[in-house]
């Protein structure tokens, strides 16, 4: 127990819709959580289906050693991420200057999450003090590591908690396909953050883009987003499987000046947009999503083709109506305020 003090929780996972800005939010919460020891006290992992607690705490490898000048194999124990910050936490906690430690994992859910915890699992649940409540019983690997990082014998390391100068934050997407669940024992020892479909698009309102091959169409993102989401919503999809303001990338969205590089989005909008929508999220509702493409909507090389020609017509009428409408408030708010000077 150091004693240190921080607003940020312990154990959080911060979730949303593909493109809400998880990961880029947890990293600007890490930068004010660590300051000036960002690049030393961050260890950041993602998770992935063949993803173990071997991984993730630490096993017995092969190492390659010098032996009397010539290459040999020996064993030893490798930390895994968690080990390593754990390590950096209580080594920390010994000092007279008390630094937070972070382990950011990206994707939680893309891992058997029980399985890789393991017994570490029980370490989550912290008491008012912000360590562990329950220690659990190291192995001795564990043990015999931990002596030789912090000093003294395996034995004064037979019970384990976690510090309280140690944080472990994730993102989590339920929308993406293959992930694992989690149980509520599980989720219990977790502070969630939720990120709306539409939190944090500032950035992006009033970027706007020109589609369409033979009749230019000028469009913003944040708007197409919106009505494809609210035509996804009345078909009674998921919000966790609609589109975040950041499905396409700030560097392409987010520009010095007001209007998109048509090209540039096009090919991201039909590889990542389209693609998502035809494979992954309308997929059952092809014919009534892309109602307007010339070409049919049960081919992705043809509703591609469709968008390089039609642009935003490929879609069905309502979403193409919600886009009209937004662009015609501000036609007429521009208008008026025109009058009003005049």
């Amino acid at each position: 127990y150091t004693k240190i003090d921080s607003s940020f929780e312990r154990n959080r996972i911060m979730f949303g819709a593909p493109g809400t800005g998880k990961s880029f939010n947890l990293n600007e919460d890490a930068k004010k959580l660590l300051g000036n020891n960002y690049e030393t006290n961050l260890e950041r992992v993602t998770f992935h289906p063949d993803y173990s607690f071997a991984n993730f705490v630490g096993t017995y490898k092969p190492v390659p050693i010098k032996d009397n000048g010539k290459d040999s194999i020996t064993y030893a124990y490798v930390p895994g991420p968690f080990m390593r910050v754990y390590v950096k936490a209580l080594k920390n906690s010994r000092t007279n200057l008390i630094q937070p430690f972070l382990l950011l994992i990206e994707e939680i859910n893309r891992a058997n999450v029980a399985a890789v915890f393991g017994d570490i699992f029980q370490l989550l649940d912290r008491g008012f003090d912000n360590v562990s409540e329950y220690p659990i019983h190291a192995s001795e690997d564990i043990k015999n590591y931990l002596a030789n990082e912090l000093g003294g014998k395996p034995s004064d390391y037979s019970r384990l908690k976690i510090p309280d100068n140690m944080f472990i934050w994730a993102s989590m997407n339920s929308a993406d396909q293959g992930v694992f669940p989690m149980d509520t024992a599980f989720k219990r020892r977790w502070s969630f953050t939720y990120l709306g479909i539409d939190d944090g698009d500032k950035e992006i309102r009033g970027k706007y883009v020109y589609l369409g091959g033979k009749e230019k169409q000028k469009i913003e993102w944040n708007s197409l987003r919106k009505a494809i989401n609210e035509f996804l919503a009345n078909e009674n999809i998921n919000e966790d499987k609609q589109l975040g303001p950041y499905f396409i990338s700030k560097n392409i969205l987010i520009v010095d000046t007001d209007e998109i590089d048509s090209d540039t989005f096009c090919e991201v909008f039909k590889h990542k947009v389209l693609m998502y929508l035809f494979e992954d999220v309308a997929r059952q509702k092809r014919s009534k999503l892309f109602a307007n493409s010339k070409f049919g909507y049960t081919r992705y090389s043809k509703i591609c083709k469709a968008f390089d020609e039609q642009g935003i017509e490929i879609f069905h009428n309502d979403i193409q109506a919600d886009v009209i409408r937004i662009e015609s408030i501000s036609s007429e708010l521009d208008n008026n305020l025109v009058h009003m000077d005049n």
